[in-house]
């Protein structure tokens, strides 16, 4: 890559200015100091002022595990470095963490592909709005992002050397998307299937290095590697699931699906009735995000949330209940439970089927605005014609990023070296997500670096042909 760069030195430094006036103009226009954010600033305090990883509680400061200590280190980094609760720092430090993820990506479809679709997946990277906006709030997505395309970039390099080294190096970046994140273990998954297939299958695997040995001997290397990947990655979990276990008495390595302390009482019925309906971001703006601790507004849920009249009424009531106190009692839960183990019953295959895949859908191909000063509403032309056109632009963008990898992916796939190796993570990804119930387009926000190589080669491709027509 430091070859390219050389070469194309005038073209890199202007696409790399350009990129950090975006995420800059980001920053200083539109930062979001989101809920979430909150909690790891929380925890980075509690760092810095009393030592240990908590938060606090009516009874005090208190130890906590419903956040993995990546992120909250590293925003006590930045605030110990620069100020307390120094968010434009923490944002500025992202900033240059997605620029160098724009390296990553290019030197990822260099490898896979040739030195043009790494300069066009450069651009794709450095103008792409989805990545930029992420710059200016301060969460997981930009350092995660960052670390899985290193973790890909560097297993392909360990793929094509054969040295373990890089199978090392490789575990290192896995293992910072792990500690920032309970899903940020899906690479090493997206990464270890097509090791497993090469030892199993090396005689047959396509893209290895020049010259390396084959049969038992390739197999054993490519068992070294995975045992290197998998200790070294895995390796930070040690100290923290030990600590948690002295503190809360729970063997507990990640953090819970609902990110809760043990003991903690969750609403758990409530829980379940919304994933008998919620499809896109907007409801869960509208009102799971609300509970506990904010009023509802009934005309807020969907026709679709109900079965019959009768429910519909029963849950106006139970909102109306929620709505005097802001909060979910255990008796008041139960009824939920009840509306939600009602719905599946009559429409299972709605539930565990039909509602998972629009889910996906959604979170594939929503306008990702959530981060931006748009309305996530945004079908509602008349009341906002502005933020509606905004959304529909995104979505068209989001759409033309799929549409470009997916066609790159089919059109080329007997050409792209390491093809597996990219498509496996979004894949796995894809398949975990439909079954926990989120429904927020961020989560699908990771599997952009591959997107965005596929995307890359197709349109390297497509102007290979037109110059060969033209020729």
């Amino acid at each position: 890559m430091l070859s390219l760069i050389r070469r194309n030195l005038r073209w890199f430094l202007g696409a790399t200015l350009a990129a950090v006036l975006l995420r800059l103009f980001c920053v200083l226009t539109q930062p979001v100091i989101a809920g979430d954010t909150e909690v790891y600033s929380e925890i980075a305090h509690c760092l810095l002022e009393h030592g240990f990883f908590g938060l606090e509680k009516a009874a005090g400061w208190s130890p906590t595990l419903i956040r993995l200590p990546g992120y909250p280190f590293f925003l006590a980094a930045v605030f110990r470095l620069f100020g307390e609760d120094n968010y434009t720092a923490a944002m500025l430090v992202q900033l240059v963490f997605d620029v160098l993820t724009c390296f990553w990506i290019a030197d990822i479809a260099r490898r896979v592909c040739s030195e043009r679709a790494a300069r066009t997946a450069f651009l794709l990277a450095a103008f792409c709005p989805f990545l930029a906006c992420y710059v200016a709030t301060p969460l997981t997505e930009c350092l995660e992002i960052f670390f899985i395309a290193a973790a890909i970039d560097i297993a392909i390099i360990a793929f094509d050397s054969g040295r373990l080294r890089w199978w090392a190096l490789c575990g290192v970046a896995c293992a910072g998307a792990i500690l920032l994140r309970p899903d940020g273990g899906l690479i090493l998954g997206g990464i270890g299937l097509p090791l497993l297939w090469r030892i199993f299958f090396s005689g047959a695997a396509a893209g290895s290095r020049s010259g390396a040995a084959s049969g038992p001997a390739r197999r054993r290397e490519f068992a070294l590697g995975a045992l290197l990947l998998g200790v070294v990655s895995l390796a930070p979990l040690a100290p923290w699931t030990v600590r948690n276990y002295r503190v809360f008495h729970v063997f507990q390595p990640l953090v819970t699906t609902h990110a809760n302390d043990p003991g903690e009482y969750l609403p758990l019925g409530w829980e379940r009735w919304l994933k008998t309906w919620v499809i896109d971001y907007a409801s869960v703006q509208d009102v799971s995000f609300h509970v506990p601790g904010e009023p509802l507004d009934i005309g807020d849920i969907p026709d679709r949330a109900y079965i019959s009249s009768a429910q519909r009424a029963l849950v106006h009531s139970l909102i109306d209940q929620y709505n005097v106190k802001n909060g979910m009692p255990p008796e008041l839960d139960r009824q939920f439970a009840a509306l939600a183990e009602e719905n599946v019953r009559q429409h299972p295959l709605r539930y565990y089927l039909l509602l998972p895949a629009a889910r996906t859908l959604d979170m594939w191909f929503r306008p990702r605005e959530e981060m931006m000063p748009l309305d996530v509403h945004f079908w509602q032309f008349r009341a906002d014609p502005h933020d509606a056109w905004c959304g529909i632009a995104l979505a068209a963008l989001n759409l033309f990023y799929v549409a470009a990898a997916v066609a790159g992916a089919w059109r080329l796939r007997r050409s792209i070296r390491h093809l597996p190796l990219l498509l496996t993570y979004p894949i796995v990804r894809t398949l975990f997500l439909a079954t926990t119930g989120a429904s927020e387009d961020r989560y699908t926000l990771e599997c952009f670096p591959f997107v965005i190589v596929l995307a890359a080669v197709f349109l390297q491709w497509i102007e290979k042909r037109e110059a060969e027509a033209a020729g």
